[in-house]
């Protein structure tokens, strides 16, 4: 059976950055089980598998626009300390959680502390790389 818009896939991935180092692999353990054209996955991979069937291998790079975008600068943004509640934890690497006007939660990751200011990114911590994926699709029902 080839993947289609509907179509359940399983798969395993490795993922490995610019330099080539592994970021992330399901190989050796739980493959991931989607649904082709629902936006469940980065949209190279996507289309990448779209018109396969099970046992299809291969390695692809994906530019940013086809994994998880470019870095949105609108998600840069800097807060006072005392925007902050007291349980957080203000540390370069820490994550803090808000929520938009509409009630989604948001994460942003703390990426510079001052005496005055906390600067944040709320992008993916893979918007803007160029990504190397080899994948191996396992079962398409």
């Amino acid at each position: 059976m080839k993947i289609k818009k509907g179509s359940r896939v399983s798969f395993h991935y490795e993922l490995r950055d610019e330099s080539g180092e592994v970021i992330d692999s399901t190989f050796g353990g739980e493959p991931v089980i989607y649904i082709q054209g629902e936006g469940e996955i980065i949209p190279g991979l996507e289309e990448l598998m779209q018109g396969e069937e099970a046992g299809f291998e291969a390695k692809v790079t994906l530019e940013p626009e086809k994994a998880y975008g470019p870095v949105n600068d609108d998600l840069l943004v800097f807060a006072g300390p005392e925007n902050f509640d007291d349980d957080v934890e203000i540390e370069v690497g820490s994550s803090v959680e808000t929520e938009d006007p509409d009630g989604n939660t948001l994460t942003f990751k703390i990426t510079e502390v001052s005496e005055d200011k906390v600067y944040l990114d709320g992008n993916h911590p893979l918007a803007g790389k160029t990504l190397d994926y080899k994948v191996e699709v396992l079962t398409v029902d």
